[in-house]
């Protein structure tokens, strides 16, 4: 999804949405869900749902190369991350403003 952004941000964006949605799968149970969209024309969106009730069994165990920094790399490149928890499970929402738009921030 390019939705508009380019360059660094198109790739941060894919990152952090891959990280947080893999969490999602990883940490949660199905169904994982991932909506992408723009909204008001101006901010790339995606929003990952989970379930948040672990899978059955004994808890996986980290994968090698940091599981669970999904969250810490979003923050750290969206323009905005919002977190809803409910007893129905989790919902985290990744904003990125498009070129142009006040509060995007440089391509880099």
């Amino acid at each position: 999804m390019q939705a508009g952004l380019r360059g660094r941000r198109a790739g941060d964006f894919l990152v952090a949405v891959n990280q947080v949605a893999s969490n999602a799968v990883w940490r949660g149970s199905p169904p994982a869900r991932l909506r992408l969209q723009v909204t008001g024309g101006a901010v790339a969106q995606a929003e990952v749902r989970d379930s948040e009730r672990p899978p059955p069994g004994p808890p996986a165990a980290p994968a090698p190369g940091g599981l669970g920094t999904g969250l810490q790399v979003a923050r750290r490149v969206c323009d905005q991350v919002t977190i809803r928890r409910s007893p129905r499970g989790s919902t985290v929402i990744l904003c990125m403003s498009l070129p142009g738009q006040d509060g995007a921030r440089p391509d880099g």
